[in-house]
């Protein structure tokens, strides 16, 4: 048996139906996602936020020595005013400073001093917010007087030893004096982050949707047992051209028995199979019997149903299979149905168990109806010879 899995394109149609019928799904693995990443970034940065503390904000000119090697003058980028404030030379003489204003009593400096050069790294930045040759220092602590201690310290120490050392820099001079110390505000922006995370969430959900459903081998519609098994697809029980197709079937296998026969037969026994151990083949046979008696089968052909078990449940069943003059397969529809359906074909196959025709069980009939753009009154019967459905 030929299953033809890699020639079947990819049925956005059908994918996109099974994402509506699943939204709810989606969703709520979206709000859980929301609440989960949104929620920890609100509590870890709103409600868990210690003490921003304060800082005290310093303004430089600088002024490059010319560039003998290239037009223009030296520059310094931001990430090496921050790596050269970090050093130990500057933090030399930020310590060398900070204990001068200890002597003249400064109390903040005292502090400060107390602090230690690893916390200093910690507590020092320095940003170019428009220009290179106006860098901006920043020192930040949990006391104003530390703060702005600190920060005249830096100060000091820019202007003095630091803009000496430098070979590239010509003069450094304070344009504005941290003098005060301000609340540090912190950038806390929890809106933005739900709706980073629901937005994140909902594409992540999709994401596994679409590879789950992929990897389910699942069957909804009939024609999937024509193109992928090349089965002869009567429909489903409850499709309009169920009962024609199931006619049809029926007359072809009951006119090969009388050709075979030199009187004319009796009955013509129809074997009904279901495909997997999950449905009752005395209920598929129930429901045959039922559709016949409404009328919607033809009379004519003397029709016995006779209900075979899984070959799954009970490998016995071939030879039942082989006696009948007609097989049915009834295959219930839903996931994770493809590759056992596959192992009970190949079952059969070796059996020498022919399949007359095959028809979807359970079947999600709104599917279908959606899939083909059908009015519910074309595609179903009613419901009281139906069975109960998906």
């Amino acid at each position: 048996m030929e299953v033809s899995y890699g020639k079947e394109p990819f049925d956005l149609r059908l994918m996109c139906l099974r994402l509506c019928r699943n939204l709810w799904k989606i969703l709520a693995v979206t709000v859980v996602g929301t609440l989960l990443f949104g929620g920890g970034y609100y509590v870890k940065n709103v409600v868990l936020q210690p003490d921003p503390g304060y800082a005290a904000s310093s303004t430089y000119k600088v002024e490059y020595k010319e560039n003998p090697n290239a037009a223009g003058a030296y520059y310094i980028n931001e990430a090496t005013w921050n790596t050269m404030i970090h050093t130990g030379e500057f933090l030399d003489g930020v310590e060398k400073h900070l204990q001068e204003a200890v002597e003249r009593g400064d109390n903040g400096a005292s502090e400060a001093l107390s602090l230690g050069r690893d916390q200093w790294i910690a507590d020092l930045s320095a940003t170019l917010p428009s220009d290179f040759s106006v860098p901006v220092t920043q020192a930040a602590t949990q006391d104003p007087e530390m703060s702005i201690a600190l920060a005249h310290a830096v100060e000091d120490t820019m202007c003095d030893e630091f803009a000496e050392s430098i070979v590239e820099i010509d003069r450094i001079k304070v344009l504005d004096h941290g003098d005060f110390a301000e609340v540090v505000v912190p950038d806390v922006r929890p809106v933005r982050a739900v709706i980073l995370a629901a937005v994140l969430s909902l594409f992540f959900a999709v994401v596994l949707f679409l590879l789950v459903e992929i990897s389910q081998d699942s069957i909804w519609l009939p024609a999937t047992l024509r193109r992928r098994y090349g089965l002869n697809s009567l429909g489903t029980v409850r499709s309009v051209g169920f009962a024609e197709n199931l006619m049809y079937t029926l007359e072809k296998v009951y006119d090969k028995k009388q050709a075979k026969e030199s009187e004319n037969a009796e009955i013509c026994r129809v074997a009904v199979c279901v495909a997997l151990p999950e449905a009752d083949p005395k209920e598929v046979v129930e429901n045959l019997q039922k559709l016949a008696k409404t009328g919607k089968i033809r009379k004519g052909i003397p029709v016995e149903y006779v209900a075979v078990p899984s070959p799954l449940l009970c490998p016995e069943s071939g030879e039942t299979l082989r006696k009948a003059d007609a097989f049915l397969l009834a295959v219930p529809a839903g996931e994770r149905v493809g590759k056992r359906l596959e192992a009970v074909l190949e079952y059969l196959h070796t059996q020498d168990c022919s399949v007359d025709g095959a028809f979807l069980w359970n079947a999600d009939e709104q599917l279908i109806r959606s899939y083909y753009f059908l009015p519910g009154a074309m595609q179903t019967q009613n419901t009281e010879h139906g069975g109960e459905q998906a």
